[in-house]
């Protein structure tokens, strides 16, 4: 089953190791998830894009959630532990990685526009596969 958030309008990182444990299994079994961490604002250009996916495997399943976005800023986050807050037009929040391996697989392409006049930047995708991938938040 495939599903895609609509209406991202605020994108947000923060460490993994800055978040509660098992957040993951907390989700999975409804209970509530807030994170109490200083956050970092992430610019972004256009409009981002996230998609849930929901896999069988091995008589139980697996979730993939993966964030694509365009950026005009550097951005320093692809080598380190990072997870994502994204928070969407209507009031609900999600994050995107947890405290425990394994990490959301961060990808940074470094994008040129054409000659005509559009600008350069960096192209991000944000892959997490987990038992419970996109973990609404209470805030």
């Amino acid at each position: 089953m495939k599903q895609i958030l609509p209406g991202i309008c605020r994108l947000q990182v923060v460490s993994c190791s800055m978040l509660p444990p098992n957040v993951s299994l907390k989700s999975k079994a409804n209970l509530p998830v807030s994170v109490l961490a200083d956050t970092t604002e992430i610019s972004f250009v256009g409009s981002p894009k996230c998609e849930y996916n929901i896999e069988n495997d091995n008589n139980s399943t697996s979730e993939k959630t993966t964030l694509e976005f365009l950026t005009d800023e550097y951005f320093p986050f692809d080598e380190q532990n990072v997870a994502f807050i994204i928070s969407c037009a209507s009031g609900k929040s999600y994050l995107i990685g947890a405290r425990e391996s394994p990490f959301p697989v961060v990808n940074v392409k470094e994008i040129i526009g054409p000659p005509s006049g559009d600008s350069a930047g960096f192209q991000i995708e944000i892959s997490w596969v987990s038992i419970k991938s996109l973990i609404p938040l209470n805030l």
